[in-house]
Order: structure tokens, then C-alpha cells, then sequence
């Protein structure tokens, strides 16, 4: 069978409120290297475009870095043109400074920060026939109607849901999670390592692309 191209996005993003402080979250990258690991091991070849990362990816991956929500929507946007499945688990901050400070807030009074939503990246990527999508979900409630909603408003072929609540999602931590597929079949996964969540994750979508007559 012919290795796959597997895009996948990584960590968090950084957006900047002033020349030294920015908004972001608590993602760490693992679960995207723990993506990239396992893709590599079965011989597909893998382009990880991942915010500040403070774990490590595996070696034979083409790493791309970036910081921002829109340096890693141009980055994806670049890659997605000839990739077979994109792997959407960066945590990229839903929202940055409506303006930037032109130099440091000052520490005294009231400030008052207006936020503007950042791009929706995987649903303003590029798509290429017969691709696959993945997409992830952190939710603290409604996890797996948000998830489906989700997977129909973005067009994707799977998402992974997690529970939010009861642990951060982010790092090491085993996850709550669900599979939800197509038409909106739902596995549940239970707790779950996120080294299983990658091979879980990977044998749906060998099955999914081999199983495409073009690739028979």
C-alpha cells in the first residue's frame, strides 16, 4: 500500500496583547507528536506545522514552526494542497488583542482587553478529493452533540471529543474521549492513554483511505 501524507498541526499558539504578554493555553504538543510517532511507525510520511511545543516530536517528521493562529493557517494552507488526511490537534487560541499595545501596558488601574475570535482554520482549509479531515474537540459539557455539531459545520470524516472537566485535556493526562465518525457514529473510548488515542485514531483512517476504491 502506498504511505499516506499526514499533515498535522501541533500545540498552542501564542496571540499578543502587548510587546510582552500574549494569550494562549495549556496544550504541551503531545498528543500531536504521539500522532506523528505513530504515523512514521506505520511508514507514512508526516509534515507536523506546531506552535511552542515542550514536547518533543519524533525524528523523520518535517517540522514547521510557528507562533500565531494566522502564521499556522498560512503554514497548513501550504501543506494541506497535497496532503492525503490533516490532523487538526493543535489547541489554537480562540482569540487574540482586537489591538495590539504598540509597547508594554503599564501595571496600574483598570485596563479593559477587547478580544476578537482568531481564524477558523480547518474550516477555511484548502480540500483535495477523497481527502480526510480530523478534527478535535475539548468540550466541559454536551461533548458528544457538540462534537457531532461540530464534524457537520466543519465537514470533517472524524473527530476525537474529550471531556474537559474533571482533569486538563492537555499533556500526559489520560482523556475522556469519543470517537465520532461519518453520519455521526459514535465509539466511546473511555479513559484513555493518548499513545492508544493515536493508534485508535490512525487504524480508522488507514481503514478509511485504503478502503477507497482509487487506493484498492
Amino acid at each position: 500500500m502506498t504511505p499516506m501524507r499526514i499533515l498535522i498541526s501541533a500545540g498552542p499558539t501564542r496571540e499578543p496583547i502587548d510587546r510582552v504578554r500574549f494569550l494562549s493555553n495549556y496544550s504541551t504538543g503531545y498528543m500531536g507528536a504521539r500522532l506523528a510517532a505513530e504515523a512514521l511507525a506505520r511508514g507514512h510520511r508526516v509534515v507536523v506545522v506546531h506552535g511552542p511545543i515542550i514536547e518533543p516530536l519524533p525524528s523523520g517528521v518535517r517540522a514547521i514552526a510557528v507562533e500565531q493562529a494566522h502564521e499556522m493557517e498560512r503554514a497548513l494552507r501550504r501543506y494541506a494542497k497535497s496532503a492525503d488526511v490533516i490532523l487538526m490537534a493543535a489547541a489554537v487560541s480562540d482569540f487574540r488583542a482586537a489591538r495590539q499595545a504598540a509597547g508594554k501596558w503599564p501595571r496600574r488601574g483598570r485596563q479593559v482587553l477587547a478580544l476578537k475570535a482568531t481564524p477558523d482554520i480547518i474550516g477555511r482549509l484548502p480540500r483535495r478529493p477523497r481527502q480526510l479531515i480530523v478534527g478535535f474537540a475539548v468540550e466541559s459539557a454536551d461533548v458528544v452533540r457538540r462534537a457531532k455539531r461540530k464534524l457537520r459545520q466543519k465537514r470533517l470524516d472524524l473527530i476525537l471529543a474529550q471531556r474537559a472537566n474533571g482533569g486538563s485535556p492537555f499533556g500526559r493526562h489520560p482523556v475522556q474521549a469519543w470517537l465520532v465518525g461519518r453520519g455521526g457514529t459514535v465509539a466511546p473510548l473511555g479513559k484513555i492513554a493518548k499513545s492508544q488515542v493515536a493508534r485508535t485514531l490512525l487504524d480508522k483512517i488507514e481503514a478509511l483511505w485504503y478502503g477507497q476504491p482509487e487506493h484498492e
